[in-house]
């Protein structure tokens, strides 16, 4: 059985999102729009058209709870899918505690509507 290695839960969550590759100078290398898979409050898996490499850093904006919340983030992984487009995953490096409360919101309620509990 695989071992889980995150330390935060995580859950199917599905947003747009829009993004920027910040280089070491705090300038845009590119932007673009992508979807998130999954969440955390560590981080997200976002599909994307294209790989980022390794270590890349992300400027994200998203939507949740009809809020846009932003974070930076770290690429730990980049893989090409079958269908052609990329799976990205990203550890967040620096978000607001109200934004990750917000997170940890949706989450929470993610997870009760997964076992069927209602509030």
């Amino acid at each position: 059985m695989k071992e889980e290695r995150r330390k935060t839960p995580r859950v199917l969550a599905e947003h747009l999102v829009s993004y920027k590759v910040v280089d070491e100078r705090g300038e845009t290398d590119e932007m673009g729009m992508a979807r998130t898979l999954d969440l955390s409050e560590g981080g997200l898996v976002l599909e994307m058209a294209h790989p980022l490499g390794e270590g890349v850093q992300l400027e994200i904006k998203m939507v949740s709870a009809d809020q846009i919340l932003e974070a930076m983030g770290r690429v730990v992984y980049s893989k090409i899918l079958a269908s052609g487009s990329c799976r990205v995953g990203v550890a967040f490096t620096e978000i607001t505690e109200g934004d990750l409360a917000t997170i940890a919101q949706e989450i929470e309620q993610r997870r009760r509507e997964e076992v069927g509990v209602d509030d």
